[in-house]
């Protein structure tokens, strides 16, 4: 496991390059609160660490991280891999600096086995998981 919990402050680095206040955007209503959330969490940023080697180490930016419920409704979503709500359930959605969208979303569905949203027309790319790993697929 990675060390990264509940109680981590923002300026942890859950990997290298990205810290837990990335993943809550600054607040703490989006802090996690289980420890199941953050081990998701760290898998879901190992796999962007990846696409950013493969992409010249430039920085990333995550647009979205955990959306507890009442943030997940003020942004118009009834259900959400954001929520983390379940063991082996999360979302990330993010770009690269410097890196076309949709050449990121075409890597990430090559490299990426779990669930992937299409929202490069949107402005980020969509990695997450749903409980029993299933591949999933979707346009925003």
């Amino acid at each position: 496991m990675s060390g990264f919990t509940p109680n981590s402050p923002f300026s942890y680095k859950v990997t290298p390059h990205i810290t837990a206040g990335e993943l809550a955007k600054g607040q703490e209503a989006r802090r996690f609160v289980a420890q199941h959330q953050c081990d998701t969490a760290h898998e879901l940023c190992e796999f962007i660490e990846q696409a950013r080697a493969h992409f010249g180490g430039k920085p990333v930016s995550i647009t979205s991280g955990y959306r507890p419920p009442a943030v997940n409704r003020g942004v118009g979503a009834s259900g959400s891999e954001h929520l983390y709500n379940a063991v082996d359930k999360g979302a990330i959605d993010f770009s690269i600096q410097g890196v076309g969208l949709y050449i990121l979303q075409d890597w990430v569905l090559a490299n990426w086995n779990l669930s992937v949203g299409r929202g490069a027309h949107k402005g980020f790319v969509h990695v997450g998981m749903r409980q029993g790993r299933p591949r999933v697929r979707w346009d925003y």
